[in-house]
């Protein structure tokens, strides 16, 4: 005799059990695609830079400090200080590795070679120029891949039992650097600079700033210099190992480009902000 229960189809599985099937093969495609998806991982940090005259070999490229700039690694998709004009290069660019001859004869219209030479490092020049200005607002400039080359001499110093203070006659050792970088038109360098900018916009985003905009860090070093302190009355020196540190831990905490500002003396400063003033009027209109 037939109960009062609907019979159950006959050939196909339960409703239920189709459900938790579809349940577990949109589960399963979920996870498959997140094991796929790769993960981000932040860019090591960079170790201490080399002092002048140390190191070996290829120099390799620092990696962002850990916790210095990530803004500027996160970066925008607008840049803060879009190239004047929008303008690009017009014609194709070499890869990196064949870019310093077109560099070098760019800035032959600039100075002659025998200056240029003389004060700047022209070998992998693009990678060193974005490198250089990378850590002008950072601590310290990594010394083997300084676009500009060593002031050559001694630091002038007096000794007086303890204390070690800077000589103004040491500002002096600045003073041809200072007249060749008075000696360039700003607006000719900032040609030179926009023809190239695409390359050195590469460059930068593989030093681990994948978003940034280096015309953006370009304007934030000059302003960073701009910003370097008068140092009035002596400067206090320490030498804990070879190389002299400011005993003034302000001082000493200062970035790459404002020490430079100080160590150059104050007239040279002077100078040289007239220079910085010119090419940033020319990048920020």
């Amino acid at each position: 005799m037939p109960s009062g229960r609907p019979a159950r189809p006959q050939g196909g599985p339960p409703w239920w059990l189709i459900v938790v099937a579809a349940i577990a093969i949109v589960g399963g495609l979920f996870l498959w695609q997140r094991a796929r998806t790769p993960v981000p991982t932040p860019p090591p940090a960079a170790s201490a830079p080399a002092e002048e005259g140390g190191g070996a070999g290829q120099p390799q490229a620092p990696a962002p400090a850990a916790g210095a700039d990530m803004g500027a690694v996160a970066g925008s998709a607008k840049p803060k200080y879009p190239l004047p004009g929008g303008e690009q290069a017009a014609t194709a660019l070499p890869a990196p590795e064949h870019s310093d001859g077109p560099i070098l004869e760019a800035l032959l219209g600039l100075a002659s070679r025998s200056k240029l030479a003389r004060f700047l490092n022209m070998q992998d020049f693009a990678r060193r120029f974005v490198v250089t200005v990378d850590h002008l607002p950072r601590e310290l400039i990594p010394t083997q891949l300084n676009a500009a080359r060593p002031v050559p001499g001694k630091l002038v110093v007096a000794e007086e039992g303890d204390a070690v203070t800077l000589q103004p006659a040491n500002f002096a050792r600045y003073d041809a650097f200072v007249h060749f970088a008075e000696s360039l038109d700003a607006r000719k360098m900032v040609a030179v600079y926009l023809r190239f900018y695409p390359l050195l916009q590469s460059e930068y985003q593989a030093m681990g700033f994948p978003h940034g905009h280096f015309n953006d860090r370009v304007v934030e070093a000059i302003d960073d210099m701009l910003a370097a302190p008068e140092v009035t009355g002596p400067i206090r020196l320490v030498q804990p190992k070879v190389h002299y540190r400011y005993a003034d831990p302000l001082l000493e905490k200062l970035s790459a480009g404002r020490k430079i500002m100080i160590r150059v003396g104050p007239a040279n400063a002077a100078r040289l902000k007239k220079v910085l003033r010119a090419i940033r009027a020319e990048l920020v209109r």
